[in-house]
């Protein structure tokens, strides 16, 4: 899946590309790969990468590298040169040329008769332009030990680099001031495995206080810089405790300095330990390094997010368990975890194994008797009694106890030796006996080997098998998709270049036949829009924008497109290159789009003011919804890196106009969000300009809208639904009569991405599917007369789907009764497990208990004992007035009392369902959100207004799936998928660069 990243230098998709090699590379001219940069201060799994350039690229540090040992210091001779080159190992060791050159200490005697008494190598700067490396001749030959030479000498400006230690010899060099390598505050371990990763990764680390840096006070007095203490200095606040000294005295590095900065971090640029109250920086994160240091439980909270999400989280289903899955948290003096004051907790974890081996009464645990080795039923008196009666002591959880259940898996206990040993399930029934009689392997023929496996797989789940509430409403394997795009992605981000190809540099090497009767070729360079030249050698100057586009809850089935204009302010108001996106909400809603607009000139013309313009239009109808300016502020930039968020208006916001009477042939209309009220003129067909004066042709076909014009004078077309072209007279065929079924409609994949998929359907209510072919599920309900609520009452509908012990979606979907109607109908389109009706706030009746599939209808009746009371309602003060972690265990009490009658009950955070388990009543409680956010409610109001007026059964912006999600669980993120538009360029035709990723494919496949 793409990954589109809004910062220039990739931060805000830093965690995600820490751990995903892919996001390092870089090879094909795309976006993603263009228009970032990658820091010397990043690191990829503790590796130093870039060290020489900010390119992403590791063939132009490979080239740099190269470069830097190509020439020689101005004292050395080329034999010199090489001889210290090949005695030194570096940059590279084993160097071919080397095998004859230094044969018979042939090195060393050419070192000693030629080379200079001390010298730079190599002779450039090897960081931030003034540090050097520097040997002597008597240096070089007297070293002995095998490997790579580490520099003797680390010399440097001494203007740039200050507070070191004085008590050390100091030598002047060429202008700079060297010092020994040991008297560097470098804990250098220079062990031969990379001259780059070990060494020059230390250097840059520890004198990084070297570097040169902007400081004046504008920059400094700003909240998101962090000022050294006596100093003059500042830096980012995102570089305080990154493990780079970037302060002369090394506070940045300083713990205090961190904390500080954590508590007003507002950029997610550190992470804060549980298990001790400090901060590190969010790249010591899962970098299989514990920064935090490991709890009781030998925890480490830096070490997996995953896992610290969950010790946060107080879930009913590991209350009581035997397991401490929670942080302690301290209250009136006394820390109180899962599995403090269980003494109200029920034995709720039996009988809960919905494919048991063998049938069992009520409070009866499966395993293997330690005396016959056949499945037996245990009662649970006999459990944790210090005896052992089954196989494994499987029942005695003290013989093996576990203190994390996230990081061990379950034990069989057996005696080795004499001595009683917990043996991993791994080693049961392996073949091997591991354990005195045999224990592990001697039952292996009958069933004890299907009950260690399924023991061991529930063990492997990192969850408690034995207590699961999915189990009880029977779920089952849902392929229901949490709220997603389709990972279409441009193709040229799934190439790889396997060789760097330096004749045409970014571009793609192609072979033109100048005559077929000569068979005469010449190579030329087809190049992508962020290049030029006849070798793609020059970079473009150009805006490089990213979008991300939101649309109305009630517009998620409408089809826009975007014009997005390069024009500058000028009188002539100038498109220098444009271009069109097709955006359909439910298709594109987490889609970052990337776009290249190019200037007309170049280079651009430096005393003009350049925006970006974007137009909104509704694709079906091409009505106008509105526009958005974007002022460039950066003139003096080649390349302007924008990041926007564009909200689509409402269908029925009224188009803000002004009066202006210098728009002689057009309408004053005022941008969107716009805070100084900026306005422009939008030009009737047939007019251009600032003003509308200047008369132009529209040669865009009759039923398409002519825009503006571009800078080759040719017009630009906003399109039809079923058109496409320059000038929109073609006519696009993938829409067929039956493409989309049960009346839904067809809409044409984005052509600006690649897509397997050649349409969308759009369906009606009622229906879902690629091709709108499945029913939705159906839910009518009526209400008992004793249910008094107001006519026409606005409805919430709550569903819940369960995947597994730790995550849940909640939705919510909007019905209204009408004074028309005797019940509801709600439709659902994804399968679900428990339904809730909200009549008013908070008041909750439970709708649907059952695993519902597809196409399902049912037909119910809400009463009174229906209804979910609230905690208030049914405990008293003491509990209720009790944090959460102590509350929770009272939650199976109200169940058990059968005179309350309870279906349901909720607290702040969680919705409860009262169920039978054996003979038995407990709570199976989940997370639930009482402020479900409801994109729109004014409008879809409006909607089902209509539809209690004049029983409308579809309207286009009703959707089969509700977009009001709420996502329960540990850490979900919604995915982003990239596509590459850069292309709007008056100098390439509209389908260039689909053209140029075709020939890429074409010419990796020649090159293997």
């Amino acid at each position: 899946m793409g990954t589109s990243f809004e910062c220039l230098d990739r931060s805000d998709q830093y965690t995600s590309m820490s751990l995903n090699p892919s996001y390092h590379d870089y090879h094909v001219p795309t976006f993603r790969n263009e228009d970032v940069i990658c820091s010397w201060r990043e690191h990829y799994m503790n590796k130093f990468i870039y060290p020489f350039t900010s390119s992403c690229r590791s063939q132009r540090t490979q080239i740099i590298k190269q470069a830097m040992f190509s020439s020689s210091d101005v004292t050395m001779s080329h034999d010199c040169f090489l001889a210290i080159k090949c005695h030194s190992k570096i940059p590279i060791d084993n160097n071919p040329v080397c095998l004859n050159f230094c044969q018979n200490e042939t090195c060393i005697d050419i070192i000693k008769s030629t080379c200079p008494g001390m010298f730079y190598y190599p002779s450039v700067p090897i960081a931030f332009g003034h540090i050097y490396f520097a040997y002597t001749n008597e240096y070089i030959v007297k070293w002995k030990n095998e490997g790579q030479i580490p520099s003797e000498y680390i010399c440097y400006n001494e203007q740039l680099c200050r507070e070191f230690y004085s008590n050390v010899t100091l030598l002047s060099f060429r202008g700079t001031i060297c010092r020994r390598r040991e008297d560097f505050p470098i804990p250098v371990d220079f062990n031969g495995i990379g001259w780059y990763s070990s060494y020059i990764k230390l250097v840059y680390s520890h004198l990084s206080h070297c570097n040169r840096m902007v400081h004046n006070s504008v920059v400094c007095n700003n909240f998101i810089m962090y000022q050294c203490k006596n100093s003059s200095k500042c830096l980012p606040n995102s570089y305080v405790g990154d493990d780079i000294r970037d302060c002369d005295y090394e506070d940045d590095k300083e713990q205090s300095t961190i904390n500080e900065q954590c508590l007003i971090d507002q950029s997610n640029t550190f992470f804060k330990c549980q298990t001790n109250n400090k901060c590190i920086h969010r790249n010591q994160v899962e970098n299989n390094i514990c920064d935090c240091g490991v709890d009781e439980y030998d925890i480490c909270d830096d070490a997996d997010l995953e896992l610290f999400g969950n010790r946060q989280q107080i879930k009913i289903s590991t209350i009581c368990d035997g397991f401490v899955d929670i942080l302690p948290i301290t209250i009136n003096g006394r820390n109180q975890t899962d599995e403090t004051d269980c003494e109200k907790w029920s034995s709720d974890e039996v009988d809960c194994d919905p494919t048991p081996l063998i049938k069992c009464p009520p409070y009866h645990h499966i395993c293997v008797s330690q005396n016959t080795g056949k499945l037996i039923c245990l009662p649970i008196e006999r459990a944790n009694n210090g005896i052992i009666d089954c196989l494994g002591g499987i029942e005695e959880p003290t013989l093996c106890p576990i203190k994390n259940r996230f990081k061990e898996t379950r034990k069989f206990y057996c005696k080795i030796r004499d001595s009683g040993t917990c043996l991993s399930l791994q080693y049961v029934c392996d073949g091997i006996k591991h354990c005195d009689n045999d224990d592990d392997e001697k039952f292996c023929k009958s069933v004890m080997s299907d009950f260690f496996r399924k023991y061991s797989t529930m063990s492997d789940t990192k969850e408690n098998s034995d207590t699961n509430f999915y189990d009880i409403v029977e779920s089952k394997s849902i392929d229901v998709q949490l709220k997603k795009s389709a990972s279409n992605e441009i193709i040229a981000d799934l190439l790889k270049i396997s060789e760097y190809e330096s004749y045409c540099h970014r571009g793609l090497p192609v072979q033109v036949l100048l005559g077929s009767q000569k068979n005469l070729t010449r190579k030329v360079c087809f190049c992508p829009p962020s290049y030029y030249g006849d070798r793609c050698q020059y970079q473009n100057q150009r805006v490089s924008l990213t979008l991300e586009i939101n649309a109305p809850s009630k517009s998620r089935q409408t089809f826009f497109v975007l014009v997005i204009s390069l024009i500058d302010d000028s009188v002539e108001r100038i498109v220098h290159s444009y271009e069109q996106l097709s955006y359909l909400p439910i298709r594109d809603e987490y889609v970052k789009f990337n776009v290249y607009l190019l200037y007309c000139t170049r280079p651009k013309i430096s005393t003009n003011q350049y925006a970006v313009h974007i137009d909104i239009y509704e694709t079906a109808t091409l009505h106008y919804r509105g526009s958005l300016l974007i002022p460039l502020k950066f003139p003096f930039l080649p390349v302007e890196r924008i990041t926007v968020q564009i909200d689509i208006p409402h269908k029925d916001d009224i188009i803000q106009t002004c009066n202006n009477e210098q728009c002689v042939h057009g309408e004053c209309i005022r941008y969107l969000k716009e805070p100084k009220v900026t306005s422009f003129c939008r030009c009737k067909t047939g007019w251009i300009g600032r003003y509308c004066t200047i008369p132009d042709m529209c040669s865009c076909s009759p039923d398409s809208l002519c825009s503006d014009i571009a800078a080759n004078n040719r017009s630009v077309c906003v399109c039809p639904l079923n058109k496409f072209g320059s000038r929109c007279l073609l006519t696009k065929t993938v829409c067929q009569h039956d493409s989309c079924l049960n009346e839904g409609v067809c809409i044409p994949s984005n052509e600006h991405r690649a897509s397997h998929q050649p349409y969308v359907c759009i369906c009606r209510k009622g229906f879902h599917g690629k091709r709108c072919e499945i029913s939705d599920n159906k839910i009518i309900l009526s209400f008992h007369n004793n249910i008094n609520f107001p006519s026409q009452l606005t409805i919430l509908v709550h569903f819940i789907s369960f995947f597994n012990r730790t995550l849940h979606t909640h939705n919510a979907n909007l019905a209204k009764l009408c004074e028309n109607k005797p019940s509801i109908i709600s439709y659902w389109s994804d399968p679900f497990h428990v339904a809730f009706v909200e009549l008013s706030m908070s008041q909750y009746y439970l709708a649907v208990n059952k695993n519902v599939e597809n196409s399902s209808t049912i037909v119910r009746t809400i009463n009174p004992s229906d209804r979910c009371r609230f905690i208030y309602e049914i405990f008293c003060v003491n509990i209720i007035q009790m944090q959460l972690i102590q509350r929770i265990k009272y939650y199976h009490l109200p169940c058990r009392n059968h005179s309350l009658k309870l279906s349901c009950f909720y607290d702040e955070t969680h919705m409860c369902l009262c169920q039978d388990s054996g003979d038995q009543r407990l709570a199976n409680c989940f997370g639930f959100n009482h402020q479900i956010e409801i994109d729109d409610l004014t409008l879809f109001l409006n909607q089902l207004e209509h539809d209690c007026l004049e029983d409308s059964s579809f309207n286009s912006s009703t959707l089969s799936t509700s977009p009001f999600t709420s996502t329960s669980s540990i850490s979900t993120v919604p995915p982003t998928t990239l596509t590459d538009s850069g292309i709007s360029s008056i100098y390439v035709c509209e389908y260039f660069l689909y053209l140029f990723i075709w020939l890429f494919c074409l010419h990796i496949n020649y090159t293997k």
